[in-house]
């Protein structure tokens, strides 16, 4: 009977533990080319999309960070087959000024869209690097760190 009881409490521990452990997600990502025929010498973008859940947003790139939400950054890693041309752009971000933090931020809400453009250079072409995003809800207050990865191959 004891060896029950103490089988149940570990189970019960264990769904207890893994219930807790769930990763809040409020913004899944993707991204992609912008296009599917790619030679040297082409601009083409790299388009980074989100979709966000209801009464969460995404702070963007496109604001003073000395003002205290954190900044979408993305880092990109260094290749021969590419060049950036200029710096990751948010596409149709919400801005307003915000009491809280005593200043104009600049964020998204239901769907986010940035973009980089990029120079190949030479092929194969091979794009890879991370961003980190802060997620923010509307309703609790609650701001949540977020990390992505991306990758692209074009060529031989």
């Amino acid at each position: 009977m004891k060896n029950k009881i103490a089988v149940l409490l570990v189970l019960m521990m264990s769904v207890s533990v893994i219930s807790f452990a769930q990763i809040l997600t409020p913004a899944k990502w993707t991204s992609e080319l912008s296009k599917k025929e790619i030679k040297v010498g082409d601009e083409i973008e790299i388009i980074f999309k989100a979709k966000i859940d209801k009464t969460w947003h995404v702070y963007s790139n496109d604001f003073d960070p000395e003002l205290g939400p954190i900044l979408i950054e993305f880092d990109f890693e260094a290749d021969a087959s590419y060049e950036r041309v200029g710096k990751v752009k948010p596409v149709n971000a919400q801005k307003h000024y915000d009491k809280i933090w005593e200043g104009e931020v600049s964020y998204f809400e239901n769907t986010a869209e940035m973009r980089q453009k990029i120079k190949v250079k030479s092929l194969p072409l091979h794009i890879e690097g991370t961003f980190d995003f802060q997620t923010c809800s509307d309703q609790t207050g609650q701001c949540v760190m977020g990390d992505d990865e991306f990758e692209f191959t074009y060529g031989k």
